[in-house]
């Protein structure tokens, strides 16, 4: 029985990202590990692309309808004979530690159950930065997903207690729901620091209606887990939330509002997340607020922007 079974759902990806992100799995220094490829009812034909391949590990099949990725996924979780089920998407490179970092990682602290790492992108040589421990990534979670989900490890006997499994309702955020899920369960996690995937970037943007589907979605996942410690939202509230963390501050009237809300999160707290790094998250907020407010114009150099403050004084500020 293997260690890890890396679970990869497939749909349509072109030979050649596949052929790199698969190369990269099987050239990981950790070798005991089985590579499930859940094809979910794609418009190509993969067969020979893996047979070719002549790797034991591999072990292939395709859906005869299409489900959408979380679906595909949790076919493949289902079907692991691993301690650790490691996530992995069809186009993206995994560093050749990736495997051994996070086995490890969990060989020595058993109390943590979940967890990701930091990466780069394909058309930029900036690390992600996320926070690395429990308590913060629990914070942050209150917005968004802090972990990178083609690069997760968890183990998978205690997600199956839990009944954790991707959402099938949806092809967007499907992961960030599962993590608010795993949160419920009051499952550790955390972040590994070292950089272990280049995440690909493709041309193609967003169209708007998508966008927007993708921000309603976004405010439903806040909804619940704003209620899960007992706040019932209104719409004005999760748009308020939603602004705060794209940092919208054009849409909000004063720091008051931002601090009321804050306090209002922190008074309805059920001891789910650390009330000093809730505490820590508003103060940041507000400088970000602050400074912002007080900037007349940016100008986008390299990795900073070069401000223009109300005070007439230019200065550098490092962007997110």
């Amino acid at each position: 029985m293997p260690k890890v079974s890396a679970v990869m759902a497939l749909y349509n990806t072109p030979y050649n990202y596949l052929k790199a992100t698969v190369e990269s799995l099987l050239n990981q220094t950790f070798s005991d590990f089985e590579l499930i490829i859940i094809d979910d009812a794609s418009n190509m034909d993969y067969e020979e692309f893996f047979a070719n391949l002549n790797d034991e590990r591999i072990k292939y099949s395709k859906l005869e309808k299409n489900a959408g990725p979380g679906h595909a996924r949790n076919v493949g979780i289902r079907q692991a004979a691993g301690e650790y089920v490691a996530i992995c998407d069809s186009d993206d490179i995994y560093l050749p530690k990736r495997f051994e970092l996070q086995a490890k990682f969990f060989d020595e602290n058993p109390d943590i159950s979940l967890t990701s790492c930091t990466f780069r992108f394909s058309n930029r040589s900036k690390i992600s930065h996320f926070p690395l421990n429990d308590k913060d990534i629990k914070a942050f979670m209150l917005f968004n997903s802090p972990l990178s989900n083609p690069a997760i490890m968890f183990r998978k006997n205690v997600f199956i207690e839990n009944n954790l499994f991707y959402p099938e309702d949806t092809n967007f955020a499907e992961d960030y729901e599962l993590w608010i899920n795993a949160m419920f369960c009051r499952i550790k996690i955390a972040n590994l620091k070292e950089c272990l995937m280049i995440y690909t970037r493709r041309a193609g943007q967003l169209s708007k209606a998508k966008q927007e589907t993708q921000i309603e979605m976004l405010k439903k996942l806040y909804k619940k887990i704003l209620s899960h410690i007992g706040l019932d939202a209104s719409q004005e509230q999760l748009d308020l939330h939603y602004n705060i963390y794209t940092g919208n501050f054009e849409q909000i009237s004063s720091p008051d509002v931002i601090s009321d809300w804050f306090d209002k999160i922190i008074e309805h707290n059920n001891g789910l997340l650390d009330e000093e790094t809730l505490e820590e998250n508003k103060k940041q907020t507000l400088d970000k607020y602050n400074k912002i407010k007080n900037r007349l114009f940016k100008i986008k150099i390299g990795a900073n922007n070069l401000c223009l403050g109300k005070n007439l004084r230019l200065y550098i500020e490092q962007r997110d």
